[in-house]
């Protein structure tokens, strides 16, 4: 479990963190979320840097000085990464804002600041899989190979997190706060349900509704598209730009956090990948025809791998064998 705090943050905007602290910041920096907190940060940085400085007057040439000189302490006075330039946006962004809405009081020191919500990082090795409570009561079974993100303690009008990966949503019930799940450019809305969203790159991302109601929108184009509004019993699936709505049963969605692998008919590739995130083992097969046969099958990933085999082979014509932590289908 990883925290993003406003001190690492700052020691981030200051380039003074080390290898492993870069790499949580910047895995945090693509979240959608980071936004509101990155521009805060910036705001409150170049306000203080201002008022330590002899210059009392804040002007077009003080702000892009300023910039400047953040772009230089973070390392950055050489050459824009992709992924750093996202800091001189915001700080330019944040300084304008400032600017026009008139926000710097440098000599009043009755403002009070806004407390930077602490995020807590979830990270699921193949074969693992938690179970987390929220802050506001809301629960949720993250699966194998899967990892989320969220706040420690939800502020604002909305309830943001982010997840890669795959997991089980029980969320509590708040109206006056939206409950937003973020998977790439998708959004999933919800206000009070249970739900299962899959969401592993290079595969479809898939969510599936046990209970109540939930919005999914995409935002890959910059514009906000409404992709379906599922009810219980209801699934959209999203790959190659393009949404596909299908009927499954409520039950289905439900069984997977206590480890029912339900395939409707799916390929025995598609079987063995999620096996192989359940069981932390690799699947390969002998003949590539082989993993292309579609199967309709349940399984239980609480068995042992032994018993999920024999089950899945007894019922589509293969044979395997096991050594270590991988399997070999023929």
């Amino acid at each position: 479990m990883a925290n993003i705090t406003e001190a690492l943050l700052i020691k981030y905007l200051d380039n003074n963190c080390n290898e492993a602290e870069k790499a949580i910041v910047e895995a945090y920096l693509q979240q959608p979320e980071s936004n509101a907190i990155l521009n805060l940060l910036l705001e409150e940085r170049m306000e203080k840097d201002i008022e330590e400085s002899t210059e009392g007057s804040v002007n077009k040439e003080r702000q892009q000085q300023w910039a400047a000189d953040m772009r230089v302490r973070m390392g950055r006075e050489d050459k824009v990464k992709p992924m750093r330039k996202r800091y001189y946006v915001a700080a330019v962004a944040a300084a304008s804002v400032l600017l026009m809405a008139g926000l710097f009081a440098l000599l009043n020191n009755g403002r009070s600041k806004t407390t930077v919500p602490t995020l807590a990082l979830q990270q699921n090795k193949a074969g693992e899989r938690k179970i987390i409570q929220l802050s506001d009561g809301s629960t949720i079974h993250l699966g194998a190979a899967s990892q989320l993100q969220y706040p420690e303690q939800f502020t604002g009008e909305t309830r943001e997190i982010t997840l890669n990966g795959e997991a089980f949503f029980e969320i509590a019930t708040d109206p006056g706060h939206p409950f937003i799940i973020h998977t790439g450019s998708i959004a999933t809305t919800v206000l009070g349900t249970s739900f299962k969203i899959a969401a592993f790159e290079g595969q479809p991302l898939v969510v599936s509704v046990a209970t109540g109601k939930v919005r999914v929108d995409d935002s890959s184009n910059g514009q906000i598209r409404q992709l379906a509004i599922l009810t219980a019993g209801k699934q959209v699936s999203w790959i190659n730009e393009k949404a596909s709505l299908e009927n499954i049963r409520s039950e289905d969605v439900a069984g997977w956090q206590t480890g029912r692998l339900v395939f409707n008919n799916q390929t025995l590739q598609e079987v063995a990948t999620t096996l192989e995130r359940w069981y932390d083992v690799k699947i390969s097969f002998s003949h590539s025809q082989k993993a292309k046969e579609k199967v309709t099958i349940t399984l239980f990933a609480g068995a042992a791998l032994k018993t999920t085999l024999q089950t899945l082979a007894l019922g589509n014509n293969f044979n395997y064998s096991t050594k270590d932590r991988e399997v070999i289908i023929y």
